[in-house]
């Protein structure tokens, strides 16, 4: 039971990583969740694409789980709930915005009837629990994102997660600073404060002085133009609709999500005056220099519309040599690797690239050092605690902090949980966390059994074997050995498929002339031998399955 005299906060994803925010604060014996979201798979998590946090401790008190805010409609905030709701069973709080996306999303998993959403706007206050919650207007990559004062019985939170200093965010409100020294005014216990950008010098950079470096990149190209970014950036997406327009150009979307977003925009009031977008289908149709495509895949996601595009695997859209792709946002610590094979698939088409370094296409949606720094001076914390951040963003926010004159600062990491109290804060226990895999229509825990053999197989293949015994354990046929991955038995592996066979009748003969062999002996030494034959020719040991039929 959480006493009356602190509130605890317990970080289940977004702490020591960037994505998966998933938060709880804990106070007069429940509990409120902030946000609910995803990250995404890579070649350490083979046939998966979205990962969820554990929400095994709040499951264990779901009764006291009063309420779910969920701060703007980005995936690492949002994306974890139509695949954990049916665990949490709680009333859902969400702006216009952000609600469209999670009941088009409700949908697709049959829950569209039976979640609660409840919506909020700008200056709102909702009583969650014992919670009082005000919804404070800040500027970021993607419309209605709000940080939260959270008012309690001992003081007030701020959670200030993605958000960023802009004047001019095109889309939605600028961060409101009156907001905040209003509420700093009356006193803040703690302030949780994005760390994304906590390297970086000075401001990130307005929307608005963006447009007009746009419309001037676009205007020197001569071929097809490609902009890539964030699907949920409705600023930019507004961005590059008038900059087709400034230089005659037609517009068409390319990819689900985007297009699904500026269906939503588009019923909450945004892009009212945005012309018609043409059919990816008339694409070709038209003189390539009357073309601006917007497309998915910023971050190299094989099935996304750029990465289909410029491997030829889309249907309607193919890249030719004069074309340019703009890559209009950042790279995600983690996909180096994928946008690297796509910006050398684009080179070999000869297909010019324009990113961050060679001109000023994108500006990012979290705050600098500078803008941390004024918002430490609106609000005034007594304790600042780093969130969104891998570990040594929350390290180095310590820091800066510290060295801007707040009393305290706390690094927490997910599944630590901290006690704050007016006089102290102090991380009091550690509770289960970690990742779950979003596997087809179930979660796996990325830890657990399968995907360890999945990572294995991954790495080492897999030899599947099957031998017929009689009941003195003699072989009645010869083994089939499979080996995909692993063996070619039709082509120039077929000498090391004969030896493997050989060794298993080999082996299978010396354990017939004993008396006593069971099924786990067999199984056993059979994979042993196997693992020998494959390690000796390929340096791999693979996974052995072994069938056994008694006859």
């Amino acid at each position: 039971m959480i006493s009356q005299n602190e509130i605890q906060f317990l970080p289940l994803g977004g702490c020591g990583e960037i994505g998966m925010n998933m938060s709880l604060y804990g106070y007069g014996g429940h509990w409120l969740m902030v946000d609910c979201g995803v990250t995404f798979g890579d070649s350490s998590t083979p046939g998966v694409e979205l990962i969820v946090p554990d929400p095994h401790f709040i499951i264990q008190n779901n009764q006291k789980l009063t309420g779910i805010i969920i701060t703007h409609a980005h995936e690492d905030h949002l994306g974890g709930l139509p695949y954990l709701w049916r665990q949490l069973k709680c009333p859902v709080y969400a702006t216009p915005f952000a609600a469209g996306l999670l009941r088009k999303k409700l949908v697709e998993v049959g829950l569209s009837e039976l979640v609660t959403i409840i919506e909020f706007s700008s200056g709102n206050q909702v009583n969650v629990g014992p919670f009082e919650i005000s919804f404070i207007p800040v500027a970021h990559s993607v419309p209605e994102t709000h940080c939260l004062a959270i008012k309690t019985g001992i003081g007030t939170i701020v959670h200030a997660s993605d958000w960023k200093i802009d004047k001019e965010p095109l889309i939605g409100l600028p961060t409101d600073e009156a907001c905040f020294r209003e509420v700093g005014n009356t006193g803040v216990l703690a302030l949780l404060c994005d760390s994304t950008n906590v390297f970086e010098d000075g401001f990130s950079g307005s929307e608005g002085t963006l447009r007009q470096s746009m419309i001037e990149v676009i205007s020197n190209c001569k071929g097809r133009v490609a902009v890539a970014f964030f699907a949920s950036n409705v600023a930019r997406m507004e961005t590059c609709i008038r900059a087709a327009q400034e230089n005659n150009r037609r517009i068409a979307l390319v990819g689900r999500s985007l297009i699904r977003i500026a269906e939503i925009a588009k019923s909450c009031g945004y892009l009212s005056d945005c012309p018609e977008f043409i059919d990816v289908r008339d694409i070709g149709y038209l003189p390539q220099e009357e073309v601006l495509i917007m497309v998915t895949g910023s971050q190299g996601e094989s099935r996304a519309a750029l990465s289909r595009i410029s491997n030829d695997n889309h249907p309607e859209i193919s890249f030719t040599e004069g074309d340019t792709v703009i890559f209009s946002s950042r790279e995600i610590p983690g996909n180096e690797l994928s946008i690297g094979r796509l910006k050398n698939q684009l080179a070999k088409l000869n297909v010019h690239v324009i990113e961050e370094n060679d001109a000023f296409v994108h500006v990012s949606g979290h705050p600098a050092r500078e803008e941390l720094k004024q918002l430490y001076d609106w609000i005034n914390p007594s304790l600042m605690i780093p969130i969104h951040g891998e570990t040594r963003h929350l390290i180095e926010h310590c820091r800066l902090a510290k060295k801007c004159g707040i009393p305290s600062a706390l690094k927490v990491e997910n599944g630590e949980v901290l006690s704050i109290r007016p006089d102290k804060a102090e991380i009091i226990k550690e509770v289960q966390s970690g990742r779950y895999a979003v596997d087809g229509r179930r979660l796996i825990p990325l830890k657990g059994d399968v995907m360890k053999s999945r990572r294995r197989l991954n790495l080492t293949g897999n030899a599947l074997v099957t031998i017929v015994l009689d009941k003195h354990c003699e072989l009645l046929k010869v083994p089939k050995l499979s080996a995909p991955g692993i063996v070619d038995d039709m082509g120039q592996d077929v000498v090391m498929h004969s030896k493997a066979v050989s060794s298993i009748e080999k082996t299978i003969q010396l354990m017939s002339r004993k008396q006593k062999i069971d099924d786990e002996k067999i199984n056993r030494v059979v994979s042993s031998s196997i693992r020998k034959i494959f390690y000796q020719e390929t340096g791999k040991r693979p996974m052995v399955i072994l069938h056994i039929v008694r006859v």
